[in-house]
């Protein structure tokens, strides 16, 4: 099973009227990791092989701790729970400077071939990388 990890810095414009970052932005920032995770593998969410995509059929957060603008985070992508043409991904958001988990949240994807607007089995390739 690969797992990945990414950096950020908090920018001003996650931040909201309370001070801490959205919690809309939390679904951004997996979704940045993420991209970056397929990238590293070779992929993008359009292309895991074999015509196939994904999409998003769930997305879970828990919300930890306030993240504030400046704070330097590491997000880990570890994939989960394989099954039939789902799969999800894990991830783990830590603030560097003291080690706090601030965010924890899964997202099942599904392989998906945008043609014919339909899932389909997720591409062998694809599967040895993340299994």
């Amino acid at each position: 099973m690969s797992s990945f990890s990414w950096p950020y810095r908090v920018p001003i414009g996650d931040i909201n009227y309370g001070g801490h970052m959205g919690n809309d932005r939390s679904l951004s920032l997996f979704h940045e990791a993420r991209l970056s995770y397929l990238k590293s593998l070779g992929f993008s969410e359009l292309n895991i092989g074999n015509n196939a995509g994904i999409i998003m059929r769930n997305a879970q957060v828990d919300f930890m701790a306030e993240i504030f603008h400046g704070d330097e985070l590491e997000i880990d992508v570890t994939p989960g729970e394989i099954k039939g043409a789902r799969f999800t991904l894990n991830y783990e958001v830590k603030r560097l400077g003291d080690g706090k988990t601030v965010l924890r949240g899964s997202t099942v994807l599904v392989a998906f071939d945008y043609q014919i607007k339909k899932p389909v089995p997720i591409p062998e390739e694809f599967l040895k990388l993340i299994s």
